[in-house]
């Protein structure tokens, strides 16, 4: 079969993208309902269905009697997604250990200096001590730490790339053990085998096991702090929980009840958000020495020590892959992958051909055997989406290039990676300058649990009612203040955490904890709003043809945009970073001068947000005013008139040779 490119009467031009975001189409606006409904299908939309009569589908999703029927399914999901959310959790400690790290170096190096211990390692120590106490300043040892945080964060990339690889789980698979197992079981049970098997050796490279010794002799043989080794690990497991992904999502809609379905992305969130405080809040939480000892150990009547946590990184690793193993074993014996039940199976044109192999002299006419399928899938409310393993990879990667040459979703992408730029400070570094300046990462997990999560629940449903049905209107005001007032936060933020961290005086503790619960507040609040608002839009935008690709699409295009400035962002904090000169006055070691980079790499950064917002501000709007067939590639329909046109040229052969 021919693939021919869009009609020119169906074709969106850049010269469209012009228009007044006024003329949006009433038909443009999504209830909240709505998006529960776009995402259950994965992402496409019914172009059937009639509008839900209740616009709150949270009230929806509590009435329903039949929900009981998917209960031991929704406790599945929780836990395949909980799974996924752990490796992710343990990647976002490890920055706040790696910097744990670098403290050590400096630490060690100079409790050292004076020492005349024999051993080797003393030695190894004391020679990187000598290097650094005449060479190495705060600003140095800050410069090493966020060159790590710059390598390391690439270890977050296949989150940002699974699109390419997604078609192939979808389309490649075992049928008698299941489309989703295929591929589900045998990544998750090596990832399980990878974390315990692996476990000692990330912290040996952090070197957790022996601080004193690892210290020096990571100082002493790279002059760095070296995390590749650290960074590759992590890497894989995350190539491997992004596989998982793909395959748990698509499982997600045939494994629920079709009444049902909308609750999958609820199932998602649910359990990444368990499985990343679990591994990030509760690793931290275990793994610090004074919490330990002043609060877990006497809790379980162990004896104190206050040298080390209750669980080691290496530990608690091994003990999370073990989890894997055996939840992953409970699937591949116990769950059996059955698509007939759940109204997804899809349609096989070759088996209705053969059923209707008699009609019209054995040749079944194109245009009545796609009615057919069409009509099927109304009856069943889904749409008639191509799938990955009927149309082969060859097609779902054309449809996806053809799907990239639209006007809108070019300028989509370009605002999808230029706009984290100007926030990245605030996404990625803060937390860290914060831990730096004095402020316990503990403290900094515990943000995450008391605030950071019951916004991120509270924020989505309050925005649907506010905005209405406008999510480019609502990620345009949460971007207005994430670049203007959220960077001032951050601010008096960092200057109260250095300033007042230690301090025990009642109002210094008061404005540390207002600056600390407002920065991180205000952040999270427009942080949801654009997520929730990204996720709208792109429900509502996508091709019916090939709605679960297209999201997937989109997605990698955000998630790419938010994975690739943190790199540079910390490399430039580490390297715009002066040493202040410091020297020894009774017998106390004085500083002065130096420059600390994050004010004014983020004073230039805010300025470059104000800037994009002035550029791309309008480019936004234009996009949310575009009508539906700007997003779209018309592809199938162009086939189907393709076909039917075919079948009559060979209607009109065969009454010739009659």
């Amino acid at each position: 079969m021919k693939h021919r490119r869009p009609t020119n009467k169906s074709k969106i031009t850049d010269s469209m993208l012009d228009a007044s975001p006024s003329s949006a189409p009433a038909s443009l606006s999504v209830s909240n309902n709505e998006f529960f409904d776009l995402a259950r299908r994965g992402g496409s939309i019914n172009p059937f269905r009639k509008a839900p009569s209740s616009l709150n589908s949270f009230q929806d999703m509590e009435a329903n009697p039949g929900d009981k029927d998917d209960s031991y399914n929704y406790a599945l999901l929780i836990a395949l997604y909980t799974l996924q959310g752990i490796p992710i959790g343990l990647s976002a400690s490890i920055p706040f250990l790696i910097q744990q790290k670098v403290k050590l170096v400096a630490e060690a190096a100079a409790s050292t200096s004076a020492s005349t211990a024999a051993s080797a390692a003393a030695e190894t120590v004391a020679n990187v001590a000598a290097n650094i106490a005449s060479s190495k300043s705060h600003a140095d040892i800050a410069k090493i730490a966020y060159n790590a945080q710059a390598i390391f964060a690439l270890c977050s990339w296949p989150f940002s790339l699974k699109l390419l690889w997604a078609p192939i789980v979808d389309s490649i698979f075992w049928s008698k053990f299941g489309r989703r197992k295929s591929w589900l079981v045998p990544v998750q049970m090596l990832a399980g085998f990878i974390m315990i098997g692996g476990s000692n050796y990330v912290e040996e490279q952090l070197g957790l096991s022996d601080p004193v010794a690892a210290a020096g002799a990571a100082a002493a043989a790279a002059g760095a702090f070296d995390v590749k080794g650290v960074t590759a690990f992590f890497f894989i497991l995350y190539f491997l929980m992004a596989t998982q992904d793909i395959a748990v999502d698509g499982w997600a809609l045939t494994m629920l009840s079709k009444k049902n379905r909308g609750k999958g992305p609820v199932c998602n969130s649910i359990g990444q958000n368990l499985g990343y405080f679990m591994a990030f809040v509760g690793f931290l939480a275990l793994n610090d020495p004074g919490s330990s000892d002043k609060l877990w150990r006497p809790l379980f009547g162990l004896k104190p020590d206050p040298t080390k946590g209750l669980v080691s990184l290496g530990g608690f690793i091994k003990f999370m892959g073990m989890i894997m193993i055996a939840l992953t074993t409970f699937v591949a014996i116990f769950k059996k992958e059955d698509g007939t039940g759940s109204g997804t199976k899809p349609i096989d044109a070759n088996a209705n051909a053969n059923n209707d192999k008699d009609k019209d002299n054995g040749v079944m006419n194109v245009f009545q055997q796609k009615q057919k399928q069409s009509t099927k899938a109304t009856a069943d409310d889904d749409d008639a989406e191509m799938d990955a393993s009927e149309i082969g990879l060859r097609e779902t990667y054309h449809r996806l290039w053809e799907v990239c040459k639209l006007p809108a979703v070019r300028w989509l992408f370009i605002i999808l990676l230029t706009n984290r730029l100007p926030t990245a400070l605030s996404d990625k570094v803060k937390f860290l300058k914060a831990v730096e300046f004095g402020m316990s990462k503990q403290t900094t997990a515990l943000l995450a649990p008391t605030i950071i999560l019951p916004l991120g629940i509270a924020v989505p449903i309050i925005a649907t009612k506010v905005f209405k049905g406008h999510p480019l209107k609502q990620f345009m005001t949460a971007y207005k203040l994430r670049v203007t007032l959220v960077p001032l936060l951050d601010v008096l933020m960092l200057l109260a955490v250095r300033a007042f961290h230690a301090s025990t005086d009642k109002s210094s503790s008061a404005i540390f904890w207002a600056a600390v619960i407002g920065s991180t507040a205000l952040f999270s609040i427009v942080d949801s709003m654009q997520f929730n608002a990204q996720m709208v839009f792109f429900a509502h935008r996508v091709d019916p043809a090939i709605g679960g690709t297209y999201m997937t699409l989109l997605n990698t295009a955000a998630n790419l945009g938010s994975t690739w400035p943190a790199s540079i962002v910390m490399y430039m904090v580490g390297q715009l970073s002066v040493s202040p000169t410091c020297s020894m006055m009774d017998e106390v070691e004085k500083c002065e001068g130096g420059v600390e980079a994050y004010f004014p790499l983020q004073l230039v950064l805010s300025i470059l947000g104000v800037t994009w917002i002035y550029f791309m501000g309008n480019k936004v709007m234009q996009l949310a005013g575009l009508p539906d067939d700007a997003w779209r590639t018309h592809l199938s329909e162009d086939e189907d008139e393709e076909d039917i046109e075919q079948n009559k040229r060979g209607k009109r052969r065969g009454k010739k040779g009659m």
